[in-house]
């Protein structure tokens, strides 16, 4: 059955999945605030999709010997926030799952089948962002692994013991340079970058890394403590 999922999705994925192995887009979000004890939290819920690389924990060898040719694989995420407008901290949870094409499926079908399924939770620092505009975040948790499909049936089941993966992350947000190069948000099918670590560097936001035209937020995760 996963055999014949997984046919059609390994083209072109490697450089999708990032120097990290692993890399996640924000394709939509909804935000709201709220005020507590005198502060104003952003609350924010995302949806996520990406790619991680064959041999990551998020893409096993074990679990997929039976699709060929594989040299990545799918994850979809749901993940909700809550960050301090005056810290630009706070804590995050969600779910994640890793989906391969479902039998009767196209082969240019988006992934919908789930074969490694679990949870995740951490705390998110936006500073940069918040305090300083300037467009980088970052993430630190655990992914909890609960389910994973039989190779043979893809029938999900409960692993007797939950495997956690401590993580960390980098988010970059896409942004525009302003007339007089300050940092400034891109408009859907606008030229966008991504800062580099050094605060300088200015990558280039690809045709792949847009959801209907607009650029998304990137973030690259980094399994281990």
């Amino acid at each position: 059955m996963l055999t014949l999922a997984a046919a059609g999705h390994a083209a072109d994925r490697d450089e999708a999945t990032g120097a990290t192995g692993v890399t996640l887009y924000e394709i939509s979000e909804r935000v709201t605030f709220d005020q507590a004890e005198g502060v104003v939290f952003r609350n924010a819920t995302s949806l996520l999709q990406g790619f991680a690389a064959l041999g990551t924990p998020l893409c096993p060898f074990e679990l997929l010997i039976s699709v060929p040719r594989v040299e990545s694989c799918t994850v979809i995420a749901t993940g909700t926030d809550s960050v301090s407008t005056v810290s630009g901290t706070g804590p995050v949870s969600g779910t994640f799952d890793v989906v391969v094409n479902a039998p009767g499926n196209s082969s240019v079908h988006v992934p919908d089948l789930p074969v490694i399924s679990g949870t995740f939770s951490g705390a998110v620092d936006l500073s940069l962002a918040v305090l300083h505009h300037i467009p980088l975040g970052s993430i630190a948790g655990t992914f909890t692994i609960t389910q994973i499909a039989d190779p043979a049936t893809a029938v999900m089941a409960a692993l007797p013991t939950p495997v956690v993966l401590p993580f960390k992350g980098t988010f970059r947000m896409p942004f525009k340079l302003g007339a007089h190069g300050g940092f400034e948000r891109s408009a859907r099918n606008q030229a966008a970058f991504y800062l580099a670590d050094d605060l300088r560097t200015r990558m280039p936001v690809r045709a792949f890394e847009r959801s209907t035209g607009f650029p998304d937020v990137r973030l690259e995760v980094t399994f281990g403590n």
